[in-house]
């Protein structure tokens, strides 16, 4: 090897080995959970706090294949990447308004990063420099399925998981059109994918229920988990000009509204069948073993998540496995095999006891 190529390849790794130092003192923060648990009020408020950029979800961290794979797996991050987990996303939403890109821009930034932390640097770097803060922090429920690898690809970074009663979040869920096996699916497995990650201390946990009844001293909770200041006007509602919607089908309150705590109990506005058809779901459903090992899930199902998280279990053993259930765990079954192809349908998430 000549000399020449000696200095270069030296230079190479000296500047790699700058770049590990700079990713790994930079915060870096997401939010992961279940849909209906209260995560786009969390970004909300979050996002008023002076130092705290929380915009639109982008889907960016849910692939764990990213860290270990960015010269492959970049070229197939805007539209072709699939997540691994219940619910299935496609790519991801990078080009938002509030992020300021344009597709030829990412295309070119894709190419010239040479890893996944260098892109994503740069990528949120205009938003900061935009708002005028310091930090960003990235929101979206399937971000759940990338908390491991997200812990242990950035050293200082953190991850925030809000939870709630999961007879309250099926029933929202159903609310926006969800029948009880997809939502009950939903909750189970986003919720313990996420509160896997539980021993590591860059974990915080927080309750929908506290969020709701004493905002003030739960986010300054939080903020303190943060090291950051806590600003008490970012609890306070205020009008908010968005490109995103303030609200979706089936939600009570617009998340720039006021925060209240009428969406406690939600499950009992259920009608009778409803509510014996979500008992049952919960009760049949558990995450398969063949996830529960390749993404070391340590919760199978909502009993085991119910003892774990402090909520209330409906413990009769009279619930039975109506036709229904199954039949939409079929439809969950086809709707997979048309938007993945057969490893889809062969490593399904989900199973009926």
């Amino acid at each position: 090897m000549r000399a020449k190529e000696i200095v270069q390849m030296v230079e190479l790794l000296f500047c790699r080995y700058l770049a590990h130092l700079i990713y790994s003192s930079l915060l870096a923060i997401i939010i992961g959970c279940s849909g209906s648990t209260g995560s786009s009020l969390l970004k909300t408020i979050l996002n008023r706090h002076s130092h705290i950029f929380a915009g639109p979800e982008t889907c960016l961290f849910a692939y764990p294949s990213v860290y270990q794979n960015w010269q492959v797996e970049r070229n197939k991050l805007l539209n072709h990447i699939v997540t691994d987990g219940w619910v299935i996303r496609r790519g991801v939403n990078l080009l938002q308004a509030e992020y300021g890109w344009q597709e030829a821009e990412l295309q070119q930034l894709l190419q010239t990063t040479n890893s996944f932390q260098a892109f994503v640097t740069v990528f949120f770097k205009k938003s900061l420099q935009k708002n005028q803060k310091a930090i960003w922090i990235e929101k979206t429920p399937v971000n759940a399925y990338g908390f491991r690898a997200f812990l242990e690809n950035y050293p200082t970074g953190k991850v925030i998981q809000i939870i709630r009663n999961p007879y309250d979040t099926i029933a929202s869920l159903m609310a926006r059109g969800m029948n009880a096996y997809y939502a009950t699916g939903y909750y189970v497995y986003n919720t313990a994918v996420a509160t896997s990650c539980y021993q590591s201390p860059r974990y915080y946990q927080l309750k929908y229920e506290d969020l709701v009844a004493n905002p003030k001293t739960t986010i300054a909770q939080l903020c303190q988990f943060l090291q950051l200041p806590f600003e008490e006007e970012i609890i306070k509602a205020k009008h908010e000009q968005r490109s995103e919607p303030t609200t979706m089908k089936g939600w009570q309150h617009h998340e720039t509204a006021k925060v209240v705590s009428s969406s406690i109990g939600r499950f009992q506005q259920l009608t009778e069948t409803e509510k014996k058809l979500v008992h049952a779901a919960i009760a049949s459903f558990s995450i398969s073993p063949i996830f529960l090992k390749k993404h070391k899930i340590q919760f199978t199902n909502c009993r085991e998540l119910c003892e774990k998280l402090d909520y209330p279990y409906a413990t009769s053993s009279s619930y039975t496995h109506p036709y229904i259930l199954r039949k939409y765990q079929w439809k969950n079954k086809l709707s997979r095999w048309r938007f993945g192809g057969r490893q889809t349908w062969q490593d399904y998430p989900g199973k009926l006891f």
